[in-house]
């Protein structure tokens, strides 16, 4: 297998399956987004799209958790820059380091698939829906309970895979449910047992790797105009703008 390595990220190639890991390397935080590893993603994406030998990316976590959001001590999202938010800054900012991440993810020219395990909460739960397929252990736990400091979460995945009731009881709740019941639900693809979740993820990722490069990405492009027909671009960039102005409401909360 072939390798590059990043500071909080990991990449690693298997040329005989054309399948790439792209593994989140910060498993004493829980793979919380930082500062770098907000940046390595951005890079090792770029890295990917120029790597001809795989076809399939699989994204993924070390330690105990896929991605539990974004890292309270410090990220381009929760920490306000020198002389706090306001609304130039909030737009240059959030929509260059966070909210360009969702669309390059969710329109990436490879067939992605999220492998998940553990905590898999607010913006992690936001990687794994950008993601083609996701694939979540019994062990698995999602959902955005973020939304219990209030305001507008950033991503419309969430009504347009899940149906306006069942999103709106984890958006307004912040409930977060197992991996058999997002599988039930529709906030993943499929559930697996944890002991099989390596095994079921390499077998499903090498099957799709066999299919002609372009072909699938043929069909990605066809399903994710569909959606875009619908109006997810214009809603990636609304929820996006509705969650930054959440900055601006009075009396919210500080994460803690």
């Amino acid at each position: 297998m072939g390798s590059k390595e990043f500071e909080t990220v990991l990449y690693e190639t298997n040329e005989e399956t054309k399948v790439g890991y792209i593994t989140l390397n910060r498993p004493e935080k829980h793979n919380a987004l930082s500062y770098q590893l907000l940046d390595d993603i951005e890079a090792v994406f770029d890295h990917v799209e120029g790597d001809n030998s795989v076809n399939v990316i699989v994204l993924k976590g070390a330690g105990k958790s896929f991605c539990s959001g974004f890292d309270l001590k410090g990220s381009y999202y929760l920490t306000p820059p020198e002389g706090g938010w306001k609304y130039k800054n909030s737009y240059d900012i959030l929509r260059k380091k966070i909210y360009a991440k969702y669309t390059r993810i969710f329109n990436f020219p490879k067939i992605t698939i999220a492998q998940i395990h553990g905590n898999c909460t607010d913006a992690g739960c936001y990687l794994q829906l950008c993601c083609d397929i996701s694939v979540a252990a019994d062990d698995a736990v999602l959902g955005h309970p973020a939304q219990l400091w209030g305001g507008s979460q950033s991503l419309p995945l969430w009504q347009m895979y899940l149906g306006e009731k069942k999103a709106r009881y984890l958006l307004i709740s912040g409930r977060r449910i197992s991996g058999k019941a997002a599988a039930d639900m529709g906030l993943v693809s499929i559930n697996v047992p944890r002991d099989k979740l390596d095994e079921e993820v390499n077998k499903l990722a090498a099957e799709i790797a066999r299919v002609p490069a372009y072909g699938a990405l043929h069909n990605k492009l066809a399903m994710n105009t569909a959606l875009k027909i619908r109006g997810v671009d214009a809603l990636f960039e609304y929820f996006g703008q509705m969650n930054r102005f959440t900055r601006f409401i009075p009396d919210r909360p500080p994460r803690e």
